[in-house]
């Protein structure tokens, strides 16, 4: 659950370029490192303010997009990728198509009068917590991400509230047979290798198989899932940047 913010990144990586050639490091660079991220704290809180889209008439705000760009932003800079604008722009697209399909989804949820119960939402938000690894470097979470407590927790409710309706919609509806894994097994068997790189047997590559079946069919549905709730919904673009990268993500 760890999301590493893409914008204290950012942050932190320009300073060098604030610094003048020659100057020493040390107290200087700590002042300035101190006021980028005195700028980025009140980055993310006016961006609480502002409206990034609305969904059926909900609005979801830049600071929702901005750190689902963070949680995501990572699986793009993977394997030396450099960092460049047309890079940036899909993510802002993929993070503003996530937050729209997660609001989508915890609408239909509440529509159909799901709850998260308070002993569950207790135990999820013990368990996000936990993903920290410590108390100090949930509290640096927080603060890097301009975030209380309470707005953590309320977080953590959407996103179970989410899991309880893709448990519904998705979940539900995958089934993976036998079949379909026999044959999955004879279509890949002689890449199917043991420790001992001897051919796999299908009993012993059937738990394999199947996971990754159920993996595949999973996905299949979620994006089938998500194009019925868009079906009907009302989605309005507020900030027109990200129309803009969303019409470039579809004509690519």
């Amino acid at each position: 659950m760890k999301k590493v913010g893409i914008l204290a990144v950012l942050a932190v990586c320009m300073v060098p370029l604030l610094v003048a050639p020659g100057c020493k490091k040390g107290k200087q660079e700590s002042r300035v490192e101190s006021h980028m991220q005195e700028m980025l704290k009140r980055s993310f809180e006016e961006s609480k303010k502002a409206v990034a889209v609305k969904v059926n008439g909900e609005p979801v705000t830049m600071y929702a997009l901005l750190r689902e760009m963070n949680a995501i932003g990572p699986q793009y800079l993977a394997a030396g990728a450099q960092k460049t604008p047309e890079l940036d722009e899909k993510v802002r697209a993929d993070a503003l198509r996530n937050v729209i399909f997660q609001t989508l989804g915890v609408q239909e949820a509440k529509k159909r009068g799901m709850q998260v119960k308070p002993e569950t939402l207790d135990e999820n938000v013990k368990k996000a917590k936990a993903g920290f690894g410590s108390e100090d470097a949930y509290r640096k979470y927080l603060a890097d991400n301009s975030m209380s407590d309470e707005e953590f927790r309320k977080s953590v409710e959407q996103d179970t509230l989410f899991e309880m309706i893709a448990a519904q919609e998705v979940d539900a509806k995958v089934a993976v047979t036998e079949a379909a894994v026999r044959q999955r097994y004879n279509k890949e068997k002689t890449a199917l290798k043991d420790a001992n790189h001897k051919q796999m047997t299908f009993e012993a590559a059937k738990g394999m198989i199947e996971q990754k079946l159920r993996a595949e069919a999973s996905e299949k549905r979620m994006r089938a899932w998500e194009q019925e709730l868009r079906k009907n919904a009302k989605i309005e673009i507020v900030d027109k940047k990200l129309e803009t990268a969303l019409a470039n993500k579809k004509q690519k």
